[in-house]
C-alpha cells in the first residue's frame, strides 16, 4: 500500500497545472481542425499552401498527432491527480508527439509549410520527453499512487 504521507510537492502542481493547459490548447486545436479543417485553418491565418500541407497530413500521422495531444492532456490531468498511469500516458505522449515530428520534419515538407515555427514539432517533442521524465521520477519517488 502507498505510504499516505508522502506531501505533493508545489512542483507537481506547477507543472500539472501547465502540462494540463498546454495540452487543452492543443485538444482546441485538435478538434478544431478535425471538425472544421479548411475553414479553421483559414481563419487561423495560413496560407493556401499551409492549408494545402496540413489538409493532406497522412491517417498515420494524424493518428500519432491524436495519441499526442489527448494522451498528454490525461497524463497533465493524472499527474496533478497523482495518479500512477500519468508517466505511461505521457510516454505515449512522447512517441505520438516524435511520430508526428518525424513526419512533419523528415518525411514531408512540414519545415517548410511551418516557415517561422518549424522547430516546434521539435521543442514540442523535448518538451514532452521532460514531461514523462518528471513524472517518471514522482512516481519513483512514491509521489504517485
Amino acid at each position: 500500500m502507498p505510504d499516505q504521507s508522502i506531501r505533493t510537492p508545489w512542483h507537481l502542481w506547477a507543472v500539472g497545472g501547465v502540462l494540463t493547459a498546454f495540452n487543452a490548447l492543443g485538444a482546441f486545436d485538435y478538434v478544431m481542425s478535425v471538425s472544421q479543417g479548411e475553414d479553421y485553418f483559414r481563419s487561423s491565418g495560413m496560407t493556401d499552401a499551409q492549408v494545402a500541407y496540413f489538409s493532406s497530413v497522412p491517417i498515420w500521422a494524424t493518428a500519432a498527432w491524436t495519441i499526442s495531444v489527448w494522451a498528454g492532456l490525461f497524463g497533465g490531468v493524472l499527474l496533478m491527480l497523482r495518479h500512477k498511469l500519468a508517466p505511461l500516458m505521457l510516454a505515449f505522449c512522447v512517441l505520438g508527439t516524435a511520430a508526428y515530428a518525424f513526419y512533419t520534419l523528415v518525411l514531408s515538407e512540414g519545415r517548410e509549410a511551418m516557415g517561422a515555427l518549424w522547430f516546434m514539432p521539435l521543442l514540442v517533442t523535448v518538451l514532452t520527453t521532460l514531461a514523462a521524465a518528471y513524472s517518471s521520477a514522482m512516481a519513483k519517488r512514491g509521489v504517485l499512487r
